[in-house]
């Protein structure tokens, strides 16, 4: 995947509007910002070309859908990204306490805590993993994010002072690869790791593999890095449902103990988190968040 393809990672609205945002919030309930979404999301989808395309794409190629419903399918897309990112200011302005989060699988999860050994949450840009570390909250141990260390430097502060309360460090992914020893370290210790496993900010580990009926390239490196350290691994997912309810699934990557290779392990990991994404868009095709050429598609004939 080149690497100017991709999504740049990086939060809009600029250090005056996310202030802004981040004050307003801690005062009024999000689902009062939503209707305003009505006015800007018109302008969002006629000015962002590259990532309203790719998500075109995504429902006009990858699901099948018609032109007019892959259409439709864009705007509520994009509609629904917008209230996630409101979501997402106002647990970093203190208001956890708004939303309702029903996670049925939720013992998977706290049956690894009396583990020694760490584990891994793989997670994904779709549904609003940011929740993980306000739902999943406990003191057994610590939670480390793995997080992109392109933001701006006040919002970036703001997340971690922000989840430091629930027991989670933030790792920022830096040019110099220094996170790789502290990655090394938490699971070392026997803390746990969450890490998004569906884009792959130029690295050289990679993988070609089917998805949704279409080669697309994943990054390998988290799923070595559990096959050689020999971590359990969760998918987990939390997906917008109504106003300020969400729904969460966690979904265990099994190894396989007659692999005896690490490559043949990774491989295995894989291909069961890619699967399980699946599953999930299957479920809310409108929640997908990668919001560049995923799949690298040629133009469709008409």
């Amino acid at each position: 995947m080149a690497e100017e393809r991709q999504w740049q990672g990086k939060t809009s609205g600029g250090k005056f509007g996310q202030h802004f945002l981040f004050v307003l919030l801690r005062h009024i309930k999000v689902t009062t910002l939503y209707p305003i979404l009505y006015l800007i999301i018109p302008f969002c989808l006629l000015l962002s070309r590259k990532p309203n395309r790719a998500l075109y794409n995504y429902f006009h190629q990858i699901h099948g859908y018609s032109r007019w419903r892959a259409l439709k399918a864009t705007a509520r897309t994009a509609h629904t990204f917008g209230k996630v990112v409101i979501d997402k200011f106002a647990l970093l302005a203190g208001r956890s306490d708004q939303f309702t989060v029903d996670i049925p699988d939720k013992h998977l999860f706290h049956n690894l805590l009396d583990q020694p050994s760490g584990f891994m949450l793989a997670g994904s840009h779709i549904g609003n993993f940011e929740l993980l570390g306000h739902c999943l909250k406990q003191d057994k141990k610590p939670i480390n994010g793995i997080i992109f260390g392109g933001e701006n430097p006040e919002m970036q502060q703001r997340r971690i002072d922000t989840f430091k309360e629930n027991h989670v460090r933030l790792i920022p992914v830096k040019p110099d690869m220094s996170h790789l020893f502290a990655i090394k370290n938490a699971l070392d210790n026997g803390e746990i790791l969450t890490i998004h496993c569906d884009r792959i900010f130029g690295s050289p580990k990679k993988k070609v593999v089917d998805f949704l009926g279409h080669p697309a390239e994943f990054p390998v490196g988290p799923f070595r890095l559990a096959a050689q350290m020999e971590i359990p691994v969760l998918a987990v997912f939390l997906m917008k449902e109504k106003r300020r309810d969400y729904k969460g699934y966690i979904i265990p990557l099994m190894a396989d103990p007659a692999l005896t290779s690490v490559t043949a392990q990774t491989e295995h990991l894989l291909r069961q988190y890619v699967t399980a994404v699946e599953d999930i868009l299957k479920q809310y095709p409108e929640q997908w968040f990668n919001l560049y050429d995923f799949w690298q598609l040629e133009p469709k004939k008409r």
